[in-house]
């Protein structure tokens, strides 16, 4: 891939994601984790240098695409279920026409499609692992897990707790696919874990 291919991409894949986060009213979501995802993927890429960038970023900009077709927060919590898969299928229907060959084709959609290292979708490449743990550690690095009754404002503040308390164990627990990314959350991890434990029931 030229890097000329590469900017071009990006530039549609970013354009096409801020269209839809406009329309249906998730710059909020964009701001707060999409931005942050390719700055945590650089972060990650100094640190391991023999991850292919150009494949890492790409995906990273493709890895939640599936979100911005939600309608609103509860068309979501339906979305996310899949939208590991659905945002594959995505990327190959943007991508195909860049004519990228097919082993950069096939990097890229899995990377979206394992960036959630659920079972069944576990990343095995470096890239793979890269992407995934970018999502992980950007949630460390913005309010990410304050925005929990935006989603669920019917429950208590001590089921909040307890549940982002899950969320950041898991999202720690991730961090280990590459552990030297933990040295660039541990602060946070932290601070996070004490603020929280503090609301308890």
């Amino acid at each position: 891939m030229t890097d000329t291919t590469f900017r071009k991409i990006v530039k549609e894949v970013q354009g096409r994601i801020v269209d839809l986060a406009k329309k249906n009213g998730w710059m909020w979501f964009y701001n707060l984790h999409q931005k942050e995802v390719v700055e945590s993927a650089n972060d990650l890429l100094k640190l391991y240098p023999k991850a292919e960038r150009k494949i890492v970023l790409i995906s990273c900009w493709l890895h939640d695409i599936a979100h911005y077709y939600a309608k609103n927060e509860k068309e979501i919590l339906v979305v996310k279920k899949s939208h590991h898969i659905d945002g594959a299928k995505i990327a190959g229907e943007i991508l195909v026409k860049y004519k990228l060959n097919q082993e950069e084709m096939e990097k890229i959609k899995n990377c979206v499609l394992n960036h959630r290292n659920h079972e069944g979708y576990k990343p095995k490449t470096l890239e793979e692992k890269v992407v995934a743990t970018a999502d992980s550690l950007s949630h460390f690095k913005s309010i990410f897990y304050l925005t929990y009754f935006k989603f669920h404002p019917e429950h208590s503040l001590e089921v909040m707790v307890e549940i982002d308390l899950e969320k950041i164990e898991r999202d720690w627990r991730d961090l280990g696919i590459l552990p030297k990314s933990r040295k660039i959350a541990e602060l946070e991890y932290k601070v996070l874990k004490k603020m929280l434990s503090g609301y308890r029931g």
